[in-house]
């Protein structure tokens, strides 16, 4: 839950459309990006505005156009977030961008166009491979023929037409071997990938003016040795873009949400891209909570209620006892009290019994000195007779 409310207030923070990008340049991810704009145009809920988060090691041109230029029909102004890596075709798509956003590990790439080698499967290289070769191979030659010449003139005190002659032939050996295996055909798709890339980044610029001059698009193309070479944050502010800056307040939260989910880019390079309406996802996660809300105020009452009735049942329950044990305790004393009176009814019975047992001793005594005396008299008048 606490992530959601994390994704929730990082999106709205930013008050317009927010779009991620997350892999491959492809068809396929211009198809899911036109879809989720247009779900938006039916909708009605279309901002004026968008922001494309945007992380991917490059891919199609073509596409990467493509995307460009339904972005730019689409809103009128386009923030571009750069948090992670976005090479090559993905450079391309900022150069359509009002405003470029670098976080801090944010980076760019030079416009090389990648070209899937002949008679290789998966392995790919550089459009600037071969140009830069035949770029090294002539300075190789000139500094070859240089070298032959000086040598030649001061050792063999030839003319300097003769000299210059042998240079050549020199120099002429010494490179034919490597001109020979460069093939021609290769070497104009080279030629024309460089070339789309440059004429798609003309006519992005001719859109909104975002490179500082046409000489930024050339240094793009042309000037950086490699294909994963970094352009940061300084670099694109310095040399190639107007507008470049950090994230602002508004922007923190959404960039240290989209950091914290980043997964390495490689892993997504052949899978189909990941593009997501950020602010459909919120609104949604936000009705979600909204409904579960008074569910759970239903829950709360129901477990409310139920809490009063055990109290109730506990209560009646804890009366019947103390009711049980009351009559328990007069039943007690009930009967200790009968057992009391009936002590007492015997204690007056073997009372009752010793006063008739001493009323029958003084009889029988009474009843023994008369006769005593009885016997006496009678002794005593036979005595006088």
């Amino acid at each position: 839950m606490s992530e959601k409310n994390d994704k929730i207030q990082a999106v709205k923070k930013y008050p317009d459309d927010v779009f991620l990008y997350y892999g491959e340049i492809s068809r396929e991810g211009y198809h899911r990006l036109s879809s989720a704009i247009e779900s938006r145009i039916e909708k009605k809920e279309k901002a004026e505005k968008a922001c494309l988060i945007l992380v991917t090691l490059g891919g199609n041109a073509h596409a990467a156009f493509r995307i460009a230029r339904a972005l730019r029909h689409h809103y009128r102004f386009l923030d571009i977030f750069i948090p992670d890596i976005c090479k090559s075709a993905g450079t391309l798509i900022c150069i359509a961008a009002n405003r470029l956003i670098f976080g801090d590990r944010g980076e760019l790439g030079p416009l090389d166009v990648q070209i899937f080698k002949p008679d290789e499967l998966s392995e790919v290289m550089s459009g600037l491979d071969l140009s830069q070769a035949l770029i090294a191979l002539h300075d190789q030659i000139l500094e070859s023929f240089r070298i032959c010449l000086g040598d030649i003139y001061t050792r063999t005190r030839l003319g300097t037409k003769s000299s210059a002659e042998l240079a050549t032939e020199l120099a002429k050996g010494f490179i034919a071997p490597i001109v020979g295996k460069i093939d021609p055909v290769t070497l104009g798709k080279h030629q024309r990938a460089l070339q789309i890339a440059h004429d798609y980044g003309l006519r992005l610029n001719k859109m909104c003016g975002s490179l500082k001059t046409e000489d930024a698009l050339d240094s793009l193309v042309r000037d950086y040795p490699s294909h994963g070479f970094v352009i940061d944050r300084r670099e694109a502010r310095e040399r190639l873009f107007k507008n470049v800056e950090s994230p602002a307040e508004n922007m923190i939260l959404l960039y240290e949400w989209v950091r914290a989910k980043l997964i390495p880019p490689e892993q997504l390079i052949y899978d189909p891209p990941l593009v997501k309406d950020l602010k459909w996802e919120q609104s949604k996660q936000e009705k979600d909570s909204d409904e579960s809300q008074p569910s759970q105020e239903n829950v709360e009452s129901s477990q409310s209620s139920q809490k009063t009735q055990r109290s109730g049942k506990s209560s009646q329950s804890s009366q019947e006892n103390v009711e049980s044990s009351q009559s328990s305790q007069k039943t007690q004393r009930s009967g200790k009290s009968s057992q009391s009176s009936q002590k007492t009814q015997r204690s007056g019975k073997s009372n009752q019994s010793g006063q008739e047992a001493d009323v029958a001793e003084v009889k029988e005594e009474v009843d023994q000195s008369g006769s005593k005396a009885d016997v006496a008299g009678g002794q005593g008048r036979s005595r006088s007779i």
